[in-house]
């Protein structure tokens, strides 16, 4: 699977959306994020470092009509074809594990959103939430950073729920 990540810019991508940079940490690891004073927090596009490239990209809690409408240029830029917006079928999901695989974690820690976490490669980490009350794509965040990846793998692995369930029944 390719996704083009590295070359993103919200700067580029949005030039009236007031997009801005700032230091920040993803994952633990330092380096600079791009953010749009519009929707604060909601789009991070983070560049590790001094690195150009783009390591990791948060979208989270896109729901609004103007949110789906920017979260959705970016997932059409980085050319997946999940849409915010869209309802995530028990049907879809099975369709999502044969493009990224099983998921190595679901987690419940938000209210009402159920994320999905596939590792495709050392290199790719993806991670999708849906909210539980009407199955809408409303979370994804996508890394493509080794390194980073291996700082919260681990995190994300203890969040499952699958793991904790099976905890519960022993």
């Amino acid at each position: 699977m390719k996704l083009e990540l590295k070359t993103l810019s919200f700067k580029t991508l949005f030039p009236d959306y007031n997009i801005h940079e700032q230091e920040l940490e993803y994952g633990g690891i330092p380096g600079w994020g791009e953010v749009s004073n519009f929707f604060p927090y909601k789009f991070v596009c983070f560049r590790k470092g001094n690195n150009k490239e783009t390591a990791a990209i948060s979208l989270t809690e896109i729901e609004t009509k103007s949110e789906r409408r920017m979260g959705n240029m970016i997932l059409k830029y980085i050319g997946t074809e999940l849409r915010f917006g869209n309802r995530i079928t028990h049907i879809k999901l099975k369709k999502i594990e044969k493009v990224y695989g099983t998921p190595i974690a679901i987690d419940d820690d938000f209210i009402d959103m159920l994320r999905y976490h596939y590792l495709i490669s050392p290199d790719l980490f993806v991670c999708i939430g849906i909210k539980t009350s009407n199955n809408k794509l409303i979370h994804m965040e996508i890394i493509n950073d080794s390194e980073l990846i291996s700082e919260i793998i681990d995190v994300r692995r203890k969040w499952d729920i699958r793991k904790k369930l099976l905890e519960t029944m022993n």
